[in-house]
Protein backbone atom coordinates (compact mmCIF):
# COMPACT_ATOMS: atom_id res chain seq x y z
CA UNK A 1 0.00 0.00 0.00
CA UNK A 2 1.37 3.36 -0.79
CA UNK A 3 0.24 4.79 1.68
CA UNK A 4 1.86 8.45 1.52
CA UNK A 5 3.68 10.58 -1.61
CA UNK A 6 7.40 9.38 -2.11
CA UNK A 7 10.48 11.32 -0.15
CA UNK A 8 10.92 13.28 -3.46
CA UNK A 9 6.92 14.68 -3.82
CA UNK A 10 7.09 15.55 0.12
CA UNK A 11 10.90 17.81 -0.47
CA UNK A 12 9.31 19.68 -3.52
CA UNK A 13 6.45 20.01 -1.48
CA UNK A 14 7.90 21.52 1.68
CA UNK A 15 10.05 23.64 -0.57
CA UNK A 16 7.62 24.82 -2.35
CA UNK A 17 5.94 26.15 0.58
CA UNK A 18 8.61 27.91 1.82
CA UNK A 19 8.78 30.75 -1.14
CA UNK A 20 10.36 33.85 -0.45
CA UNK A 21 6.91 35.54 0.85
CA UNK A 22 6.71 32.69 3.21
CA UNK A 23 9.66 33.03 4.81
CA UNK A 24 9.47 36.93 5.32
CA UNK A 25 6.15 35.94 7.09
CA UNK A 26 7.94 33.25 8.88
CA UNK A 27 10.84 35.67 10.26
CA UNK A 28 8.18 38.17 10.88
CA UNK A 29 7.46 35.29 13.70
CA UNK A 30 11.07 34.73 14.88
CA UNK A 31 11.86 38.36 14.94
CA UNK A 32 9.11 38.27 17.93
CA UNK A 33 12.17 36.46 19.97
CA UNK A 34 13.98 38.17 22.66
CA UNK A 35 17.51 37.79 23.94
CA UNK A 36 15.72 36.85 26.97
CA UNK A 37 14.37 33.70 25.06
CA UNK A 38 17.76 32.71 23.57
CA UNK A 39 18.92 33.00 27.43
CA UNK A 40 15.73 30.70 28.56
CA UNK A 41 16.95 28.01 25.82
CA UNK A 42 20.43 27.91 26.61
CA UNK A 43 19.65 27.44 30.45
CA UNK A 44 17.71 24.56 29.48
CA UNK A 45 20.39 23.29 27.61
CA UNK A 46 23.05 24.05 30.36
CA UNK A 47 20.38 21.58 32.62
CA UNK A 48 21.78 18.42 30.15
CA UNK A 49 24.97 19.80 28.34
CA UNK A 50 27.79 22.29 28.57
CA UNK A 51 29.04 23.79 25.49
CA UNK A 52 33.37 24.25 25.46
CA UNK A 53 35.05 26.57 23.13
CA UNK A 54 36.19 25.44 20.07
CA UNK A 55 33.85 22.98 19.15
CA UNK A 56 32.73 22.12 15.66
CA UNK A 57 28.73 22.58 15.98
CA UNK A 58 26.13 22.40 13.12
CA UNK A 59 22.96 23.60 13.52
CA UNK A 60 20.73 21.13 11.15
CA UNK A 61 17.47 22.39 9.35
CA UNK A 62 18.39 25.98 10.46
CA UNK A 63 15.89 28.17 8.75
CA UNK A 64 16.50 31.59 9.21
CA UNK A 65 19.25 31.21 11.52
CA UNK A 66 16.96 31.69 14.91
CA UNK A 67 19.28 28.91 16.62
CA UNK A 68 22.05 30.12 15.24
CA UNK A 69 21.71 33.35 16.37
CA UNK A 70 21.14 31.94 20.24
CA UNK A 71 24.34 29.52 19.86
CA UNK A 72 26.30 32.98 18.79
CA UNK A 73 25.64 34.03 22.61
CA UNK A 74 27.60 30.97 23.73
CA UNK A 75 30.64 32.13 22.55
CA UNK A 76 33.46 30.42 20.71
CA UNK A 77 31.71 28.01 18.90
CA UNK A 78 32.68 27.01 15.63
CA UNK A 79 29.14 27.15 14.09
CA UNK A 80 27.88 25.40 11.06
CA UNK A 81 24.56 25.44 9.42
CA UNK A 82 22.14 22.89 7.44
CA UNK A 83 18.82 24.11 5.55
CA UNK A 84 17.29 22.58 2.30
CA UNK A 85 15.14 26.09 1.63
CA UNK A 86 16.84 28.33 -0.71
CA UNK A 87 14.90 31.03 0.32
CA UNK A 88 15.30 30.55 3.93
CA UNK A 89 19.55 30.20 3.30
CA UNK A 90 19.05 34.26 1.40
CA UNK A 91 17.38 35.24 5.05
CA UNK A 92 20.17 33.42 6.91
CA UNK A 93 22.92 34.59 5.12
CA UNK A 94 21.95 38.47 4.91
CA UNK A 95 21.94 38.67 9.09
CA UNK A 96 24.99 40.53 9.19
CA UNK A 97 25.71 38.76 12.82
CA UNK A 98 25.22 35.13 11.40
CA UNK A 99 28.10 35.92 8.42
CA UNK A 100 30.56 33.77 9.93
CA UNK A 101 28.34 30.87 9.69
CA UNK A 102 29.11 27.79 7.04
CA UNK A 103 25.67 27.28 5.71
CA UNK A 104 25.27 24.19 3.25
CA UNK A 105 21.69 23.61 1.25
CA UNK A 106 20.65 20.03 1.93
CA UNK A 107 18.22 18.25 3.64
CA UNK A 108 19.14 15.64 6.28
CA UNK A 109 16.83 12.96 6.43
CA UNK A 110 17.65 10.14 3.45
CA UNK A 111 20.92 7.91 2.87
CA UNK A 112 21.50 9.85 0.28
CA UNK A 113 22.31 12.98 2.68
CA UNK A 114 25.20 11.59 4.39
CA UNK A 115 27.64 12.42 1.55
CA UNK A 116 27.13 16.20 2.57
CA UNK A 117 29.29 15.57 5.16
CA UNK A 118 32.48 13.34 6.24
CA UNK A 119 32.39 11.18 9.12
CA UNK A 120 32.74 12.19 12.53
CA UNK A 121 32.61 16.21 11.27
CA UNK A 122 30.85 17.58 14.12
CA UNK A 123 31.09 17.34 17.88
CA UNK A 124 27.74 18.42 18.42
CA UNK A 125 24.42 18.05 16.48
CA UNK A 126 21.93 20.67 17.35
CA UNK A 127 18.34 20.70 15.77
CA UNK A 128 14.86 22.85 16.95
CA UNK A 129 11.27 22.41 15.36
CA UNK A 130 13.00 20.05 13.01
CA UNK A 131 12.37 16.40 14.06
CA UNK A 132 8.18 16.96 13.85
CA UNK A 133 8.96 18.36 9.89
CA UNK A 134 10.93 14.72 9.49
CA UNK A 135 10.08 12.11 6.49
CA UNK A 136 12.61 9.99 7.92
CA UNK A 137 13.69 10.51 11.25
CA UNK A 138 15.56 7.09 11.71
CA UNK A 139 17.56 7.70 8.52
CA UNK A 140 18.18 11.48 9.91
CA UNK A 141 19.17 9.80 13.27
CA UNK A 142 21.74 7.70 11.35
CA UNK A 143 23.65 10.61 9.34
CA UNK A 144 23.48 12.47 12.73
CA UNK A 145 25.54 9.71 14.15
CA UNK A 146 27.69 9.31 11.12
CA UNK A 147 28.69 13.18 11.06
CA UNK A 148 29.63 13.02 14.98
CA UNK A 149 32.40 12.30 16.68
CA UNK A 150 33.10 9.45 18.91
CA UNK A 151 31.58 10.94 22.37
CA UNK A 152 29.65 13.84 20.30
CA UNK A 153 26.58 15.08 21.38
CA UNK A 154 23.18 15.89 19.45
CA UNK A 155 20.44 18.14 21.24
CA UNK A 156 17.32 17.94 20.17
CA UNK A 157 14.45 20.95 21.13
CA UNK A 158 11.20 20.52 20.27
CA UNK A 159 7.25 20.74 20.28
CA UNK A 160 4.79 18.30 21.97
CA UNK A 161 2.29 19.54 18.28
CA UNK A 162 -1.50 19.20 17.63
CA UNK A 163 -2.53 18.62 14.61
CA UNK A 164 -3.94 22.34 14.33
CA UNK A 165 -0.55 23.23 14.39
CA UNK A 166 -0.13 22.59 11.20
CA UNK A 167 -1.44 25.48 8.57
CA UNK A 168 -1.79 26.69 5.00
CA UNK A 169 -0.10 24.13 2.33
CA UNK A 170 1.67 22.48 5.50
CA UNK A 171 -1.51 20.94 6.48
CA UNK A 172 -0.74 18.27 3.60
CA UNK A 173 2.04 16.84 4.85
CA UNK A 174 0.77 15.86 8.13
CA UNK A 175 -0.25 12.81 7.29
CA UNK A 176 3.23 12.02 5.60
CA UNK A 177 5.47 13.02 8.76
CA UNK A 178 5.82 10.27 11.44
CA UNK A 179 6.63 13.01 14.19
CA UNK A 180 4.05 15.80 12.93
CA UNK A 181 1.77 15.68 15.57
CA UNK A 182 3.43 13.68 18.42
CA UNK A 183 2.27 14.15 21.39
CA UNK A 184 4.45 12.32 23.34
CA UNK A 185 8.61 13.03 24.21
CA UNK A 186 9.25 9.51 24.15
CA UNK A 187 8.75 8.87 19.91
CA UNK A 188 12.06 11.07 19.39
CA UNK A 189 14.76 9.04 22.16
CA UNK A 190 13.41 5.55 21.13
CA UNK A 191 14.19 6.26 17.14
CA UNK A 192 17.35 8.08 18.60
CA UNK A 193 18.19 4.52 20.69
CA UNK A 194 17.58 2.40 17.97
CA UNK A 195 19.68 4.26 15.49
CA UNK A 196 22.53 3.34 18.02
CA UNK A 197 22.74 7.04 20.36
CA UNK A 198 22.87 6.75 24.30
CA UNK A 199 20.13 8.92 25.58
CA UNK A 200 21.74 11.01 28.46
CA UNK A 201 18.24 13.37 29.08
CA UNK A 202 14.55 13.78 27.98
CA UNK A 203 12.24 16.35 29.50
CA UNK A 204 10.45 19.76 28.91
CA UNK A 205 12.30 23.09 28.45
CA UNK A 206 11.12 24.26 31.68
CA UNK A 207 12.64 28.04 31.26
CA UNK A 208 11.28 28.05 27.50
CA UNK A 209 7.86 26.91 28.06
CA UNK A 210 7.50 29.89 30.81
CA UNK A 211 8.24 32.50 28.06
CA UNK A 212 5.35 34.39 26.72
CA UNK A 213 6.42 33.77 23.05
CA UNK A 214 6.28 29.65 23.69
CA UNK A 215 2.92 28.85 22.30
CA UNK A 216 3.26 24.84 22.11
CA UNK A 217 5.15 23.15 25.14
CA UNK A 218 8.55 21.99 24.18
CA UNK A 219 11.19 19.21 25.14
CA UNK A 220 15.22 18.49 24.46
CA UNK A 221 16.39 15.29 24.23
CA UNK A 222 20.08 15.29 24.67
CA UNK A 223 21.83 11.83 23.59
CA UNK A 224 25.74 10.58 22.39
CA UNK A 225 27.73 8.83 20.42
CA UNK A 226 29.58 6.20 22.04
CA UNK A 227 33.22 7.03 22.29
Amino acid sequence: MNWRKSQSESRSHYLACYNTAEVEAYERWCEQLTSDDDEACLRDIATAFQFKRGVKVLDVGAGTGAMCRTLLSVGGLNLSALEPAPAMIAKLKSKPELRDVEVTAGFCDSHEDRQIFGAATFDVIVSRQLVNGLFDPLSAFRNWMYWLQPGGTVIVLDGLYDRSAWTGNLVLLVDTLPMSACKTTAMAPYLMENAGFRIEHVGPMQATNARPTTRTPRYMVVASKTP
